[in-house]
């Protein structure tokens, strides 16, 4: 029996001990910078390992990754140190991007030390490199920068920086990254060193980077040329076919990218730094210097894109970038630049709140691209859409995502509205939305509520802003290559029409689903040719009685002779919904879901998050009932969550279908807002509840939940605290699962209507 006993003991102090080391590692931590700006410490090892709650693989990708970027660049930064470079001008596309897998970015960066007479060859970059090591590493990741410390021995250290300048002016933005290199002597000898630093020119749109190379339709192959000081590099693409296609000109809309950029290397800080050709397709920089005991040398390199119109060489552009960039800042080049284009909230007492505003306002910034196509700025939904599959969808996220930006960014916030604007045909329909340089594939889709999505922003933007000059401001309607302008307000009204006229309402009289409202997968299990001309939706109804007021009173608030008709067909409209809806409604607890046909009814008997996030929301609704409501649907959708509120109480599809009973971030903060027009105290319980901070005290052991989400994170009723996989990829680490809009511009938002 002892033996037994002490085998079993023996038994569970490794199972303990491998359950600590992949479930509960100590992830990291965060910190303020100097600047008083939010900084994550990455403390795990890596690969990054973590099991579910069933103890499977919890297909978390093993490189973790923080965002830069402004308006004309993107920036993943892995904890390894790999980036992945990415540009959105024209298409989404990688600069560098990685055959062996997708998602993915390939660099290279190492150190030659010798001293004593022998050398020592360090990789700093990559899973298998000093990267990975936490004893010799120490990785940090802030606003516009992220940080790498290394040890290498015997008082010899090497601190490598990935710094961002931010975009000043919407459509602006400079396309270039700047990396420091901080090498010091800290030893008792002097030492000889070469750092040298590579990125191969691979460019791959995200439409095509599941495709092997040859099987692409595009490739785009590299020639290289050199400076005549040899401190830069330029790499020009061609445009080659694997398949018989025919080209449009370079502004016409596109699936494909015919106008590829040229990108640049520049290096400076040693009189003997220089750029050259690595194999085919690379750009190197090498640095050879020595260091006396005590001494230490900046090398700086700056990789973008290089515009030849502006610049006469990628020297010149480089050191125009290099003007604005602090060599002597640990938390970034141009962090002072960064503070001064966040929101002032230095008077938040919350840390948390203080904290996870400012990292979602810089992750607005860094997110947000500037269109060439539409000529405006939009904040992709991004995640799976954006950085997997290349495209910019659905129309109504761009327009949630502009919300937080009318409050501390209010031009951003126009130039998103008139982005989604610029999608609309001349009969008032929306497009969903597009992929590659302004294409709009044809699609079943034939959605119900972007026009609703539109008049929430307008109305937000018009009420927080009070820019009525708005209204008078023209854009072009799609497609932009035909030049046919509108102004908003009447653009408006013709959405509005559009919406009362084309989609219209069902057998109740509330508004159709048509192929989809906000669940663009609702009728994936029943025809939508079927049930088009009967199916209704109880969410597209509830918001249309919440927004509609909103824009009246910004309409009557705009001084203008000429709404006067606009403004009376609008409450003729929701004064038809209210009625239709109240009677649906009659003494229930809370609002059915959608009606397929009068008989084929969803969410009478199972609570649904989507109507009530609006019904709580309808001004005409008292408060008396409000509160019965959320009392009843916090009871069972609510209650018994850790991080959020699900969706519904009971999957309608699939039991082992995350999504289908998950927690969704565009759902649970429209639920916060309800709940704040009766009661902000419990909104603002809401708002912690949702935060990253309470999702890393829930799961230590998972990284994505912790500084970033995707559009939904499953509730406990499976793999709870994951992402719900519905892409088609052989190997789930490599699909995207972070930096989704939802999670950081929908609680900016609320913060700030909060805070009213």
């Amino acid at each position: 029996g002892y033996t037994q006993m002490k085998r079993f003991y023996i038994l569970l102090f490794f199972l303990s001990f491998f359950l600590f080391s992949v479930n509960g590692q100590q992830i990291g931590k965060w910190h303020f910078t100097s600047q008083g700006l939010p900084m994550y410490q990455y403390q795990g090892k890596l690969p990054f390992q973590a099991l579910d709650n069933y103890g499977n693989d919890s297909y978390l990708p093993e490189d973790p990754y923080f965002l830069l970027g402004n308006y004309r660049l993107g920036l993943f930064t892995h904890v390894s140190g790999i980036f992945q470079f990415i540009t959105a001008q024209r298409v989404w596309a990688r600069i560098n991007f990685n055959e062996e897998r997708p998602n993915y970015g390939s660099n290279t960066a190492c150190v030659s030390l010798k001293r004593r007479g022998k050398s020592e060859l360090t990789e700093l970059v990559g899973l298998g490199s000093i990267a990975s090591d936490p004893q010799r590493t120490q990785r940090f990741f802030g606003v516009g920068f992220a940080r790498y410390e290394y040890d290498l021995g015997e008082g010899v250290s090497c601190t490598r920086i990935i710094s961002v300048k931010p975009s000043e002016n919407v459509n602006e933005g400079t396309p270039s990254f700047l990396i420091s290199v901080n090498m010091h002597n800290g030893g008792t000898a002097p030492i000889e060193i070469e750092y040298a630093e590579s990125m191969p020119v691979n460019y791959v749109s995200m439409n095509m980077q599941l495709d092997s190379p040859l099987q692409r339709a595009m490739c785009y192959p590299v020639q290289i040329g050199t400076g005549q000081d040899g401190r830069s590099a330029v790499a020009h693409m061609e445009v080659c076919t694997n398949r018989f296609l025919i080209l449009p000109s370079k502004y016409q809309r596109y699936v494909y990218d015919i106008n590829p950029p040229s990108v640049f290397m520049y290096a400076s800080g040693d009189k003997n730094a220089s750029v050259k050709k690595d194999g085919d397709n690379g750009l190197k920089s090498v640095f050879r210097l020595s260091l006396d005991p005590g001494e230490s040398r900046t090398l700086q390199i700056v990789i973008g894109l290089f515009d030849e119109e502006k610049y006469s060489s990628a020297s010149h552009q480089a050191e125009c970038f290099l003007q604005d960039a602090d060599k002597s800042d640990s938390v970034g080049a141009f962090a002072a630049l960064w503070k001064k284009y966040l929101p002032d909230l230095s008077h938040e007492k919350d840390e948390v709140l203080r904290r996870e505003m400012l990292w979602n306002a810089h992750m607005i910034e860094a997110s947000a691209k500037y269109s060439e196509y539409y000529g405006e700025t939009f904040i992709p939904q991004g995640s799976v859409y954006s950085y997997h599959f290349g495209d910019n969808i659905a129309n109504r996220d761009h327009l949630q995502a502009s919300l937080g930006a009318c409050y501390y960014n209010p031009r951003l916030a126009k130039s998103c509205i008139r982005y989604v604007m610029k999608h609309s045909e001349s009969d008032g329909e929306i497009k969903r939305g597009n992929s590659g340089f302004g294409y709009t594939p044809a699609s079943i889709y034939k959605e119900s509520d972007e026009q609703l999505y539109m008049f929430n922003a307008v109305s937000e933007y018009l009420r927080i802003t009070g820019d009525y000059a708005f209204l008078d401001e023209e854009v072009y309607l799609y497609p932009a290559e035909c030049k046919q302008k509108e102004k908003v307000l009447f653009l408006l009204q013709k959405h509005f029409v559009y919406l009362r006229d084309e989609v219209r309402t069902g057998p109740s009289g509330l508004v159709r689903l048509l192929n989809s409202d906000w669940a663009d997968s609702f009728l994936h299990r029943y025809s939508p040719n079927k049930y088009e001309w009967s199916a209704e939706s109880h969410l597209n109804t509830a918001m249309a009685l919440a927004v509609f007021p909103k824009l009246i009173d910004c309409l009557r608030k705009s001084s203008r002779e000429d709404v006067a008709t606009f403004v009376k067909a609008v409450e003729e409209y929701r004064l038809q919904l209210e009625t239709a809806y109240m009677k649906d409604l009659g003494s229930r607890s809370f609002s059915a879901r959608a009606y397929l046909t009068p008989e084929l009814r969803f969410g009478t008997d199972n609570v649904c998050i989507e109507p009530q996030a609006y019904l709580l929301q309808i001004p005409t609704l008292s408060t008396e009932r409000k509160r019965t409501i959320y009392s009843y649907v916090k009871q069972r959708i609510s209650d018994c969550e850790k991080i959020g509120i699900r969706n519904r109480e009971q999957p309608l599809w699939d039991p082992k279908n995350g999504e289908d009973c998950g927690i969704w971030y565009s759902l649970e903060y429209p639920f916060l807002l309800g709940v704040a027009t009766f009661d902000k105290v419990e909104a603002r319980k809401l708002l912690h509840k949702f935060s990253f901070a309470n999702f890393a005290k829930n799961y230590p052991q998972y990284w994505i939940g912790q500084w970033t989400a995707p559009d939904e994170i499953n509730s406990t009723t499976y793999r709870e605290g994951l992402y719900a996989f519905w892409i088609s990829i052989p190997n789930y680490r490599y699909g995207f699962q972070g930096y989704c809009s939802h999670p950081h511009t929908w609680p900016i938002y609320c913060y700030y209507k909060l805070n009213e």
